[in-house]
């Protein structure tokens, strides 16, 4: 076992100490490790920074602030296994580092899941998508017995939730987050132009009939294209108005769902439906990880290189016509 010598937890950071093993790793050859843990460090890194911290000293990486990192990633709309990579990384260098006898060893990862859990579908079939468009929810509420105000209001969450996940599906599998923290200056000519906060890919999507209306129906009152977000605030209030939205938004499509013989619908649903009717009506395996802005293989991001913008826009004009033809 490698050995180094004891130093003082409370003046050694994590993220340095992070960023130290996973250049080591890269000295070493192990790039694809050295990968991973970059990967978890840019992460940790966005986290503390909705704290205003830049690194933590092992002596304050405790079992809560673990368990604030992997609410903070569960938020952000990661699955379940995402989270799991991100957590075990840093969980693998924290031992490293007990190890090597810079920290003692508090098991701040042990209530967190360090697992990996099996992909389920998360797709729905094109007619589902036109179900959920032809929904008449405000009859479906009042099956329920709702009246009033409290109707009123139920009628209006749903059918926005409805009607971002409309927009999210028609905007080829745009992610909640994306859409979220969108701008009216992301809207140009006809196409929205953004960059995607995961991969930091630009992605330019031409605006279709479906999109505009949803436009139309929501203005906003603030730089934000939707209101989703609804104050320009601090970057940590804006987080929390986000993590807000984003549960709000899940539990009003498990009821849309529910109202769809029990559908599963959740953020990402809209993402993995546009795939999967995307494959289905044969649109290339490159155009599909292009249009969605996927990071990819080396050969895979190669080849994407020579799509023309004009393949996308068209590929997704027909996939939406094919979807929702009368």
């Amino acid at each position: 076992m490698e050995q180094r010598t004891k130093m003082d937890e409370e003046s050694i950071g994590f993220l340095a100490f992070l960023k130290s093993e996973s250049e080591r790793q890269r000295i070493n050859g192990h790039i694809g490790l050295a990968n991973n843990y970059n990967s978890a460090i840019n992460s940790f890194t966005r986290f503390l920074q909705t704290r205003n911290m830049k690194d933590v000293s092992f002596s304050f990486l405790t079992s809560v602030l673990i368990e604030d990192y992997e609410s903070y990633l569960q938020a952000g709309g990661l699955c379940k296994n995402t989270t799991s990579f991100y957590i075990r990384a840093l969980h693998a260098v924290y031992y490293k580092a007990v190890r090597w006898g810079v920290t003692t060893d508090k098991q701040p990862f042990r209530s967190v899941y360090r697992g990996v859990a099996k992909t389920v579908k998360r797709a729905i079939e094109p007619q589902d998508i036109c179900q959920l468009k032809a929904l008449n929810i405000p009859v479906e509420l009042r099956k329920k017995g709702l009246r009033g105000k409290r109707y009123q209001l139920m009628v209006n969450n749903l059918e926005f939730a409805r009607d971002i996940f409309l927009f999210c599906f028609c905007a080829r599998g745009l992610t909640f987050v994306d859409l979220a923290y969108m701008q009216k200056s992301n809207l140009n000519g006809g196409m929205l132009v953004y960059v995607r906060r995961k991969t930091k890919q630009r992605i330019e999507v031409q605006l279709e009939p479906m999109m505009k209306e949803v436009l139309d129906k929501y203005p906003s009152e603030t730089s934000y294209l939707l209101p989703i977000l609804t104050k320009i605030d601090t970057k940590e209030a804006v987080f929390q108005q986000y993590k807000y939205a984003l549960a709000n938004y899940n539990a009003h499509l498990k009821m849309l769902g529910e109202m769809l013989d029990g559908l599963k619908l959740t953020s990402y649903v809209s993402r993995h439906s546009w795939a999967s009717a995307a494959h289905q009506q044969n649109i290339p395996l490159s155009v599909i990880s292009q249009s969605m802005g996927h990071e990819s293989e080396k050969t895979t991001e190669i080849y994407l290189k020579s799509l023309k913008s004009n393949i996308i826009h068209q590929s997704n004009h027909d996939l939406l016509a094919n979807v929702f033809r009368s």
